[in-house]
């Protein structure tokens, strides 16, 4: 076969492979079939799975210890224990404190006073909140913050509900920068802390006008823990609540830091689900069973991937589309190639390949998101790649077969009836 004539073959199949997964598609979203239960544990195993948990969670170096930001547990402490808490960090001057807590309701009118004292007497004090979004119109309707006695010595921040996950087995992978509130713009809680640590940054980061930011994640606290789901990225100082109320560190480790305070465990290396989410990071990246992150460790990753402007740049739907069918093309032009010219061999020679072009589509997509943080959705590329070892034969076998003796047919009775005439 020409090379002109083998160019013109490759649109024709790929046209079909590419028919076939769509109409699959179809079948599989619009029919009862994707229901069945027979495809729930393949489905439920991955339908939270991307390619790059597996780069963040087994191929990520380890990053530098994160110099900017230090954690504190505040475990189960009561309002006094909190304002203990703040008063010790206070006297080792942090550039600021962010309180990934809500303390709504008056309680106990003495520990309620001192708390409120303690947060008077801080410099730069956000206090988290939360959205309340009419899913109607896709619009905040109104905000919920702490009572107003702790408030107003505080700026808020909403807490992301992206980053914070619906389920604490839903991989937190996103995270919201800020919202609009009647034409107002309201921060969430680590874009709040940047914007007094490095508003610089801030800015740059909000001039990359995402609605959305995929989160660059850095790493965890210590997690290795009998029961714990681990990860190997250990990058944030944490203090747990002893620690800092027996000033169990040297005043380096919080003079002009970011401190955020919130929910670790009673004592940090207690296994919790109460306020833990699973993430990229996270050993088991398949099937997810147990959560790998606090809550407060999720907002720290986001403040520090602001203050190293380490984004997630995704590739555009354009960009992407032409790539993946520039592939496709180039994919089954070779294949063609090889069904046409080693047919006996054919079998399993196309299994062999279509498994080392998709684990190389694999490895240049994780190249890329590595060296660039530039994802390239493979998913298209991958599919059709599977498919066409068997879907070739199908073109050549019994569909190109078909065509030519329809149309052979159709000439024959065209000459019958011209010589009738």
């Amino acid at each position: 076969m020409t090379f002109k004539k083998l160019f013109k073959e490759t649109f024709l199949v790929m046209a079909w492979i590419l028919g076939f997964m769509g109409s699959i598609t179809l079948i599989f979203t619009y029919t009862p079939v994707h229901s069945l239960d027979v495809f729930s544990p393949i489905s439920d195993a991955f339908k939270d799975f991307e390619l790059t948990d597996m780069y963040f969670s087994q191929f990520k170096e380890n990053e530098d210890v994160e110099d900017n930001i230090v954690l504190v547990n505040i475990g189960n402490l009561d309002r006094g224990g909190v304002a203990a808490l703040v008063n010790t960090l206070n006297g080792f001057e942090p550039k600021a404190i962010g309180i990934d807590a809500f303390f709504r309701h008056p309680k106990d009118p003495d520990l309620d006073s001192a708390l409120a004292q303690a947060f008077s007497r801080t410099k730069n004090l956000v206090l988290v909140s939360e959205l309340i979004e009419n899913h109607a119109t896709g619009t905040i309707d109104s905000i919920k913050y702490s009572n107003n006695m702790f408030m107003q010595y505080a700026e808020p921040g909403f807490a992301d509900m992206i980053a914070e996950g619906k389920h604490s087995l839903n991989t937190a992978r996103d995270c919201i920068p800020k919202e609009i509130k009647n034409g107002d713009t309201v921060l969430s809680f680590p874009s709040k802390l940047v914007s007094i640590y490095a508003p610089e940054k801030l800015k740059r980061y909000l001039a990359r006008n995402h609605d959305v930011e995929a989160i660059n994640y850095e790493g965890n606290i210590n997690v290795h823990d009998e029961g714990s789901t681990s990860n190997s990225k250990t990058v944030f100082t944490a203090l747990d609540w002893y620690e800092v109320l027996d000033s169990q560190f040297t005043p380096e480790t919080i003079k002009g830091k970011i401190v955020i305070m919130g929910f670790m465990g009673a004592e940090i290396g207690q296994n919790n689900w109460q306020d833990k989410f699973c993430t990229p990071l996270n050993s088991q990246y398949v099937g997810r069973t147990a959560p790998d992150m606090y809550g407060v460790v999720v907002h720290a990753n986001i403040v520090s991937m602001i203050l190293k402007e380490k984004y997630i740049n995704d590739m555009p739907d354009w960009l992407n589309w032409s790539l993946s069918l520039i592939l496709i093309f180039i994919m089954i032009w070779g294949f063609n190639w090889l069904y046409l010219n080693t047919a006996e061999w054919w079998d399993g020679i196309s299994m062999i390949l279509s498994l080392i072009g998709v684990i190389l589509l694999s490895a240049f997509m994780v190249l890329i998101f590595h060296f660039y943080s530039y994802t390239f959705d493979i998913a298209l590329a991958s599919v059709a790649l599977l498919l066409s070892g068997n879907l070739i034969e199908i073109y050549w076998g019994i569909l190109k077969p078909l065509y030519m003796r329809t149309k052979e047919k159709n000439v024959s009775l065209l000459n019958q009836n011209k010589t009738g005439e």
